[in-house]
C-alpha cells in the first residue's frame, strides 16, 4: 500500500505544449453536437444526457471499434432496461420494497443482469446493462409508478442510446469516406 501511494504523490503530471487535436476529438465533438440537436428535436434532458454520453462512449479510433461499442452498448442498455422493468415490477408486489428491500433485490437483479451478459458473451455490455438497471430500478421503482411507465422509460434509453450510437457511428465513418472519395479523385486526375 505504501508503495502506490508513493508512485501517486511521486507522478508528476506532464504538459504537452506539441498536441494538437486530432481527428477523434474533432468526431467525437462534431457527434455530441448533432447528438444535442436530437436530442433537443426529440425531447428533454434525459435524452440530451444519453445521447450524448452514448457517442463519448462509443467513438473509437477505427470505424471497426466504434460500430463493436455501439453494439455492446444498444444490447447492454436493451437488457439492463427489460431488468429494470423486472426491479419496478418486484416494488409492485413485494412488500416493504420502498421500505428497505430493494437492497437486497436490486443486487440480485444486477446478479441476473451480469450472468444474463456473460452467458450471451456481451462481457462489455455488463457495465452499461447495470447502470440502466439501477437507474430504472432508482428512479422508477420508489415513485409507485407502473409498469408501462417503467417500459416506456427503459424504451426511451434504449432510443437515445441508438441515437447516440448512429450519430457517432456516422461520424466515424464519414471523415474516412469522404478522404477515399478526395484520394480517388485524386488518382483519376493523375490517370488523366
Amino acid at each position: 500500500m505504501k508503495r502506490l501511494i508513493d508512485e501517486i504523490i511521486s507522478h508528476k503530471p506532464t504538459v504537452d505544449p506539441h498536441y494538437r487535436i486530432g481527428l477523434r476529438v474533432i468526431k467525437t465533438v462534431a457527434a455530441v453536437s448533432i447528438c444535442l440537436l436530437f436530442a433537443f428535436i426529440l425531447g428533454g434532458l434525459d435524452s440530451i444526457l444519453i445521447t450524448a454520453v452514448a457517442a463519448i462512449v462509443t467513438i473509437r479510433v477505427t470505424q471497426e471499434e466504434t460500430i463493436g461499442s455501439g453494439m455492446f452498448r444498444i444490447f447492454g442498455t436493451a437488457i439492463g432496461g427489460a431488468l429494470g422493468v423486472v426491479a419496478v415490477l418486484m416494488s409492485m408486489v413485494l412488500p416493504f420494497y420502498n421500505s428497505g428491500l430493494f437492497v437486497i433485490v436490486i443486487p440480485l437483479i444486477l446478479l441476473l443482469n451480469l450472468y444474463i451478459c456473460n452467458v450471451l458473451n456481451l462481457q462489455d455490455s455488463c457495465s452499461i446493462s447495470c447502470v440502466v438497471t439501477i437507474l430504472i430500478a432508482t428512479q422508477i421503482a420508489p415513485m409507485d409508478n407502473s409498469i408501462s411507465e417503467a417500459l416506456h422509460y427503459a424504451l426511451m434509453r434504449v432510443r437515445d442510446t441508438i441515437v447516440g450510437v448512429s450519430v457517432a457511428t456516422i461520424m466515424n465513418i464519414v471523415p474516412y469516406k469522404i478522404s477515399d472519395y478526395i484520394k480517388a479523385r485524386k488518382e483519376k486526375k493523375r490517370e488523366s
